[in-house]
């Protein structure tokens, strides 16, 4: 269920850390621009001029994603943060180098695959200590960069792209998760 949506006007600066995104999210709880819900993901998606540099974590360079969690009047939430790809194509659009993307909008296409990624992560590893593997990788992460069976579409601007998921009118190239069944395996839904 779809809570609402506001727009950040650089509050926090262009170059964040993880405090920043859930200060962010908080804030914004706190004036009732956004609901409170413990049991909701937040979602911060940035412009491409925005970065997120916290320690050895640094959107581009070492991430395209992250999640972590905040607290506002004394209530944990959970949020996903998505960089725009347009940043850095080739670290977090490179299913699209050199080929047109589903949506003919390379960045927001590679975006809607690192939230797919992301919203799994906060589900099945919500507070860090949840789901990973012995290696500390989590669900979707034991897949990143693996898109399964696809079909060739026709985009908006009439050029073939390879989509994977359909909702609505829309195609989408997503990347699979993690199927943790007997020998476990990469899919984008259990019954694959």
């Amino acid at each position: 269920m779809f809570g609402g949506s506001v727009v950040d006007s650089y509050s926090h600066g262009s170059t964040l850390t993880q405090a920043d995104l859930a200060g962010i999210i908080a804030a914004r709880i706190v004036t009732g621009e956004l609901p409170q819900d413990p049991s909701g993901i937040y979602v911060v998606l940035t412009s491409s001029d925005v970065t997120v540099a916290d320690g050895a974590t640094q959107f581009c360079l070492t991430c395209c994603n992250l999640h972590g969690s905040g607290e506002v009047f004394g209530t944990p939430f959970r949020y996903a943060f998505v960089g725009n790809a347009a940043r850095c194509p080739s670290d977090c659009a490179s299913q699209f180098q050199g080929v047109a993307s589903p949506n003919a909008n390379f960045a927001a296409d590679a975006m809607v695959a690192w939230l797919a990624h992301a919203l799994n992560e906060v589900v099945t590893n919500p507070t860090f200590r949840a789901w990973y593997d012995r290696y500390g990788l989590e669900n979707s992460e034991k897949c990143e960069g693996t898109f399964g069976p696809t079909q060739t579409v026709i985009n908006p601007d009439g050029q073939p792209a390879e989509s994977n998921l359909k909702f609505g009118q829309r195609n989408y190239l997503l990347q699979q998760n993690w199927v943790n069944s007997k020998k476990g395996h990469c899919a984008l839904n259990v019954s694959q």
